[in-house]
């Protein structure tokens, strides 16, 4: 079974892909401070490191980058680095889909506080009711979750 099933045209999320997704939302910031970090690292590098950069060739035989570009272009197809990208990109993209009062709710609710999300309740300023808030946060998660590929 899929982690999110359809059930009489309403979305049902797993509850598990629910957290994952939560936290990558709540996670956002860090991972974008992280991701540009690496990348200003990797570009500020002059040469590559000798042996964790290495090339598999067509026989199976593995082989040096034969420049610093080659060399920076590997070490930027990093898995974390390539899952770093693809949360930003799944975060910014719903993000700047939603109206500025939605923006705002994002903002509120997973960013705030890098611990926990804030209760709905303690969302201020905006014009939505709780329970308009919890569809909207749902519409993100959902988002998120289908670039990501969890749902």
């Amino acid at each position: 079974m899929s982690a999110g099933m359809q059930e009489r045209g309403i979305y049902m999320i797993n509850r598990t892909s629910w957290k994952i997704i939560e936290l990558v939302l709540r996670r956002y910031p860090e991972s974008k401070i992280e991701y540009e970090q690496y990348i200003v690292d990797i570009m500020a590098s002059s040469s590559p490191h000798p042996l964790t950069i290495f090339q598999k060739e067509n026989n199976g035989e593995y082989s040096k980058p034969q420049s610093v570009t080659e060399a920076k272009a590997l070490k930027m197809t990093s898995k974390r680095a390539e899952r770093l990208k693809k949360e930003i990109e799944a975060v910014e993209l719903v993000y700047n889909s939603l109206k500025p009062e939605e923006q705002k709710i994002m903002k509120a609710r997973f960013w705030s506080d890098r611990c926990r999300n804030l209760p709905y309740t303690s969302i201020d300023k905006v014009a939505y009711s709780e329970r308009q808030m919890r569809r909207i946060v749902k519409k993100i998660i959902l988002q998120v979750g289908i670039y990501l590929g969890e749902i």
